[in-house]
């Protein structure tokens, strides 16, 4: 039991960095085509 709650732990740690991740891809992009209709 313990090592399935560790399993799952780590999954969901795991999915917090997903979602970080595609959140910071949305808004570099988002900046990037600011900065590039600015020039």
């Amino acid at each position: 039991m313990d090592e399935q709650d560790r399993r799952r732990k780590r999954g969901l740690i795991a999915f917090q960095v997903f979602i970080y991740g595609v959140l910071i891809a949305m808004f570099v992009i988002q900046l990037q085509m600011y900065l590039t209709r600015d020039w």
